[in-house]
């Protein structure tokens, strides 16, 4: 499990000491407690893949208390000899000139709305916390505060290492790292449902405000949260105070007061902003109601089958949404090459796949510029509806802080979200454009002004994110997009677009000249260009050649290089309608209707 004090702040991975006499997690799991899992209803199609052997009972995962160190993966370059940006003592200043270049015009241009709904800007940050953390970590390697310098590339990937495993595996779902230390591993048994192991926890929300439409039977659209830990004696507060500091500053006050907002997860960063908590009530919601559709008990069945419609929707509906199409079909088509000659290069290995640095730091940080100073969020923020009284026309962004764990539920003294917060689902999944909320931003080089002073961080550098995505970029050595380029197009890929010198210096009359100061035109920060050619080549409406190739490279690739996913499945590769004919799970719409939220 992965801990936080806070969105590019400290991040908190509680391991224990390997022992010499410890078993692998992998050799010991197999010896305990099989059971073939039950067959399926008959409705449900073909079986072998996703309900083979299972371990029924939950509890007999705990396979030892003495697990081996956790071990973490790799960060790399896709492209180690490419030209980085020049080292110079005022690049630093020069960066800064060109971030704050980059804020929307107030009041938002209509134009400035795309046709993609506004839930794909917050999957991908799903996705990426399911995939990467540590590369916000203040660190030497990575601090980017004051007059810094690149790092070299060597040493960067000697001393930086991902926290997550970059399989797209859901470990930020279901918090089950091996190795992990004993109070996460305990952690990740109460995130189970007692009465059915099979199933996760999740809770009712706090009897505040008006309530959306909900079903009766299930109303469960909050997270497990401190609290109810607490008060049903399944922690004590002398556990929380014997914990090193680290862990003890997650869950306890300055003054020793529980956080009782606290979210009991497998990656407390979901909980840091109320639109990813709710995806991560949806997913949670998925894996329960297709535990009861398998009938079997069996948690690893329910898992595996998560696991496996998350992934077909990454590159079947997020990736064709986000990235240029033709790209995604090509790379689909030749099995993401460029990430497998990476992966190969790296000595990649499930479930610790190497990620590369293009796509963490740069590429895939695309959806920054997609957020919304505001949302059409439900009845009582946004649009209301006949018979219910609104409380503001939209939910403002910083409202999507307050209301969470690290939000404090923004001093109301609740525990869980107050009901008149939870998402109305319809108004994030389609698109209406009579209502411009209900839409994302256009992929581009304007970012809402939210953004340049983020509440909840620390002063300073971290306050505006596009200072520190692009200090980020150069203090680590990021290439430049021109080098990023040449090395794509020499890999065999067909030939693309690409932005010409007076195409990246377009905008106001602040942005050429950050451009030409700091000569970007023709050596282009990385994550600049990313959105400069969306902007230009995609319309806004999607990602240019150069990032789709960075962005569904890497995750075509971790999918296709990951045994135990469903591009690999047992019998050929696995489809939605493999498990249901009738009515499969093919989008984000069908995810949230199965899970009776529509």
């Amino acid at each position: 499990m992965l801990f936080s004090l806070g969105h590019g702040q400290h991040v908190v991975q509680e391991k224990e000491a390997a022992r010499s006499d410890a078993a692998p997690l992998s050799a010991v799991a197999p010896d305990m407690k099989m059971a073939p899992a039950a067959t399926p209803p008959s409705q449900l199609h073909r079986a072998p893949a996703w309900a083979g052997d299972d371990i029924r009972d939950g509890d007999a995962e705990m396979v030892s208390a003495h697990a081996p160190t956790v071990e973490v993966g790799k960060f790399r370059y896709y492209f180690e000899q490419a030209e980085p940006l020049p080292e110079r003592p005022d690049m630093p200043a020069l960066l800064d000139a060109l971030a704050d270049s980059m804020v929307e015009a107030n009041p938002v241009a209509p134009d400035q709305n795309s046709s993609i709904p506004p839930v794909f800007t917050y999957l991908g940050q799903f996705i990426d916390h399911d995939l990467t953390a540590n590369t916000d970590r203040e660190s030497d390697i990575s601090t980017i505060e004051g007059n810094i310098a690149p790092k070299p590339r060597a040493e960067v990937a000697a001393n930086l290492f991902n926290l997550r495993d970059g399989s797209l595996g859901l470990d930020s779902l279901y918090g089950d790292a091996t190795g992990q230390g004993p109070f996460a591993t305990r952690l990740a048994q109460l995130m189970r449902f007692p009465g059915n192991r099979a199933k996760m926890r999740l809770a009712l929300p706090a009897a505040a405000g008006g309530r959306v439409p909900l079903p009766v039977a299930d109303s469960a659209t909050d997270l497990l949260r401190l609290g109810f830990l607490l008060r049903n004696g399944l922690l004590t507060l002398a556990e929380l105070q014997a914990l090193d500091d680290d862990l003890r500053r997650v869950f306890l006050e300055a003054d020793g007061t529980p956080r009782n907002a606290r979210a009991i997860i497998g990656d407390s960063r979901n909980d840091e902003n109320l639109i990813v908590a709710q995806l991560q009530v949806l997913f949670l919601r998925l894996h329960n109601k297709l535990a009861d559709a398998t009938q079997s008990r069996s948690f690893r069945t329910a898992q595996r089958l998560t696991r496996w419609h998350y992934q077909w929707l990454v590159i079947n509906q997020y990736l064709p949404t986000v990235c240029d199409p033709a790209v995604v079909a090509e790379i689909v088509d030749l099995g993401a090459p460029l990430y497998t000659a990476f992966h190969d290069r790296h000595n990649g290995a499930g479930p610790k796949m190497p990620m590369p640095m293009e796509f963490s730091v740069a590429a895939f940080r695309f959806g920054h510029s997609m957020i919304r100073s505001g949302y059409d969020h439900n009845r009582f923020f946004g649009t209301p509806v006949d018979g219910t009284p609104g409380v503001q026309p939209f939910a403002a962004m910083n409202d999507l802080f307050a209301f969470t764990g690290d939000g404090r539920m923004r001093g109301l003294g609740l525990e869980q979200l107050p009901q008149n917060w939870v998402i109305e689902w319809d108004r994030w999944i389609r698109i209406d454009p009579a209502r411009p909320g209900r839409s994302a931003r256009k992929i581009d080089t304007e970012l809402a002004p939210p953004l340049f002073d983020l509440v909840n961080q620390p002063d300073g550098v971290f306050r505006n994110l596009a200072r520190r995505n692009l200090r980020r970029g150069y203090r680590l050595s990021l290439p430049t997009a021109q080098s990023c380029i040449a090395a794509v197009q020499a890999t065999g890929y067909k030939c693309f677009d690409t932005l010409t010198a007076e195409q990246i210096a377009s905008g106001s009359d602040a942005r050429r000249q950050a451009v030409a100061a700091g000569g970007f035109d023709t050596h282009t920060p990385l994550w600049f260009y990313i959105l400069k050619e969306a902007e230009v080549l995609g319309q806004g409406e999607h990602l240019g050649p150069l990032g789709s190739h960075l962005v569904a490279n890497t995750l075509v690739g971790l999918i296709v290089n990951d045994l135990e996913s469903y591009w690999n499945a047992s019998g050929g590769r696995w489809s939605p309608e493999d498990f249901n004919p009738t009515s499969p799970i093919r989008s984000i719409e069908d995810v949230v209707r199965f899970c009776g939220m529509l």
